[in-house]
């Protein structure tokens, strides 16, 4: 019986011991059966805690990659007629799609169009340049489908020598009530669409240089009336020559959530080409200070809600020109990335700045598509400091 006991218990060894062979084989594969029905997958615990401890490490990397989430990289990417941004738009949808590979921006601009016969006119209509309310609804949507951010931006332009909105003025308060009331009659259809689309952003208004500065009452009149409608973030973006002269009080309005600036300051008096090495020194002494001092009288963050720089020699001088004569500049794309660069050294390092726009992708003479420009706004729109 002894014998027998001892044989016993030697197979009952044995079977454990291979049973724990097959037990550690199977728990070293991850094929283990209860654990493929319990947790879905040949997933070990030590397997889920290094996968946790992955996603722990990811979200550091991406803490550190992007310490300011909110900053807004963005680009300006305008469209005319009346089907612009729809879905039959295939300028738009390939646009997007080559702006985020090129340049990883995570908002777009989109200007809305809107006319009047004369800078004395106190008529603002549509026009066979202006997208229809819905086309531009439509391409609210399909940005958001691909990951973007929407700023929505009001642009008035008039017939006649003058054609500039700064340039718009009137004689009466009477002319300046119908003007802000023909205003409001022509955006509201786009405060509506950017609203039901849920834009993110949407500016007042756009560079009214001389209409700023009329009585406060029409101005927060107009952000009550879009303040109805429309409950994201409202800016209003002044042209950088007013930024040398006194502000409007208007400005203060608590649901400006910031102020735009269109930033098209030159840094040279003479069609020259500066040196790159030079332009960040440049940008900070003579573009900086103003917007540092803008963001300090009105306490609001600024905006760079537009700038731009051409495919030029010259891109310094006059930054804003786009007539016979910036087309007669000899071209230089490596001028125009030093430009981008000396702005977004700046601008990323700065906490006054809550974003940037760069005019324009696909438009001629500052396109930065394809170009060493687009390269400069990928490193920095991906940088740690973006």
């Amino acid at each position: 019986m002894k014998r027998f006991a001892s044989y016993r218990v030697f197979i009952v060894s044995f079977v454990l011991m291979i049973i724990g062979v097959l037990f550690q084989s199977l728990l070293l594969s991850g094929h283990i059966p209860f654990l493929h029905l319990s947790l879905r997958s040949h997933t070990t615990a030590a397997t889920i805690q290094r996968q946790i401890l992955n996603v722990r490490d990811q979200g550091s990397t991406l803490q550190e990659r992007f310490h300011r989430p909110t900053f807004e990289t963005g680009i300006v990417f305008p469209q005319w007629g009346t089907t612009a941004y729809s879905d039959s738009d295939a300028n738009w949808r390939i646009g997007l799609s080559d702006i985020q590979k090129q340049t990883a921006a995570q908002w777009i601009e989109i200007p809305v169009n809107l006319y009047q016969a004369s800078v004395y006119s106190t008529q603002v209509t549509t026009a066979n340049f202006t997208p229809t309310p819905q086309a531009f609804a439509a391409g609210i949507r399909s940005a958001h489908a691909m990951h973007y951010h929407v700023f929505v931006v009001p642009f008035v332009s008039a017939n006649g020598i003058l054609t500039w909105s700064g340039s718009i003025q009137f004689a009466s308060q009477q002319e300046t009530q119908a003007w802000f009331d023909s205003y409001w009659q022509a955006y509201e259809p786009f405060v509506q669409a950017a609203a039901q689309a849920q834009a993110e952003q949407l500016a007042i208004g756009t560079e009214f240089d001389k209409l700023q500065m009329v009585a406060p009452f029409f101005w927060n009149q107009l952000i009550d009336r879009i303040r109805s409608i429309f409950h994201g973030k409202l800016t209003y973006d002044i042209n950088w020559s007013s930024l040398y002269s006194s502000l409007p009080t208007w400005l203060n309005n608590p649901h400006l959530s910031a102020i735009g600036v269109s930033v098209y300051v030159p840094l040279a008096d003479t069609p020259q080409r500066l040196n790159p090495a030079t332009l960040p020194r440049l940008w900070k002494e003579n573009i900086s200070v103003v917007l540092d001092s803008l963001a300090k009288q009105t306490g609001k963050p600024v905006l760079v809600s537009e700038i731009g720089y051409r495919d030029s020699a010259y891109a310094l001088y006059r930054p804003w020109q786009r007539d016979a004569q910036a087309q007669a500049e000899p071209p230089d794309p490596n001028m125009q990335a030093a430009a981008y660069n000396a702005a977004l050294v700046n601008v990323l390092a700065d906490s006054h700045i809550t974003g940037i726009f760069f005019w324009a992708w696909s438009v001629p003479l500052f396109e930065p598509n394809w170009k060493p420009a687009a390269k400069v706004l990928h490193k920095w729109y991906t940088s740690p400091q973006a």
